[in-house]
C-alpha cells in the first residue's frame, strides 16, 4: 500500500480494496484463531439491557454480530469509508465519525454498560470515566502478546484489570508477498535474506498473538 501504515488514507484503501478492516495477508494457523477469546468474553458480558460503545469499530463486524441482542449499540471510527460500510452491515446500530479526542459527540454519550475495543485503540481508555456507567466493563484485544499502555492507562483513570489473557498460536505466512504485507501492517522490518533463511514448506513461521483485557472501574 502506498499510504503510510495505519493512516486514514491507508485504512480508506483497505475499505475500498478489501471491503472492510481486514488483514490483507494470507495466513495459516495451527490452532484456533486467538481472537476467539475476545468473542467468548464479549458474549459473556453482554446482556439484553446492555448499552454498548464500540471504539474503533471499523466496518462494523461486532455491531452486526452482537448488536441486535442488546438495548443499544453505538460505535465510532475515524475513517468515513469504514463507517459507510458499517452502516450497511449493521443498520440497527449508531455510527459516528470520531477519533476519541475532544468533545464526545451527542450520539456517543453514555453511560455505557460495556465498552469494547477490538482493533486496539487505547485512546478510549482516558475517556472511560465520562463514557461508562459506574459498574461498566471494558473489554480490549490488542495485536501483540502484551500491550503495556492498556494497564497504564486503566490505572491512570482508576480502573482495574479483572483478568487478562496472552494468547499465542503458531502461524505461517505462505508467500513472500504475505510476509512483507504483514510486516507493513505490524510495522516490523522484513528482508528477503531473512525470508530465504527461515522460510519452510508451509511459509514463514511466526506467532499470531493477542492480548485480551477485561477491566472495570475501581470501587471508591
Amino acid at each position: 500500500m502506498s499510504a503510510s501504515p495505519h493512516s486514514r488514507a491507508w485504512y480508506a484503501r483497505l475499505a475500498a480494496e478489501l471491503g472492510g478492516y481486514h488483514h490483507p495477508w494470507q495466513r495459516v494457523l495451527e490452532g484456533p484463531d486467538p481472537e476467539q477469546m475476545f468473542d467468548l468474553l464479549l458474549r459473556n458480558v453482554l446482556r439484553p439491557e446492555s448499552q454498548v460503545l464500540d471504539a474503533g469499530c471499523g466496518h462494523g463486524p461486532d455491531a452486526a454480530r452482537f448488536g441486535t441482542g442488546v438495548r443499544r449499540w453505538a460505535a465510532y471510527d475515524q475513517v468515513p469509508e469504514l463507517l459507510d460500510l458499517a452502516r450497511m452491515n449493521a443498520p440497527h446500530a449508531t455510527f459516528q465519525e470520531w477519533n476519541g479526542r475532544g468533545e464526545v459527540p451527542a450520539p456517543l454519550r453514555g453511560p455505557f454498560d460495556v465498552v469494547v475495543s477490538r482493533r486496539g485503540p487505547t485512546s478510549v481508555i482516558p475517556r472511560l470515566p465520562e463514557l461508562a456507567a459506574p459498574d461498566a466493563r471494558f473489554l480490549y484485544v490488542g495485536p501483540r502478546l502484551h500491550v503495556p499502555q492498556v494497564e497504564e492507562r486503566l490505572l491512570a483513570v482508576g480502573w482495574c484489570v479483572l483478568a487478562e489473557w496472552h494468547v499465542s498460536v503458531q502461524a505461517y505466512a505462505p508467500t513472500w508477498e504475505d510476509w512483507s504485507i504483514r510486516g507493513e501492517w505490524m510495522e516490523e522490518p522484513v528482508s528477503r535474506r531473512e525470508w530465504e533463511a527461515r522460510v519452510t514448506a508451509r511459509g514463514m513461521p511466526y506467532r499470531e498473538e493477542r492480548h485480551v483485557v477485561l477491566a472495570k472501574a475501581t470501587q471508591p
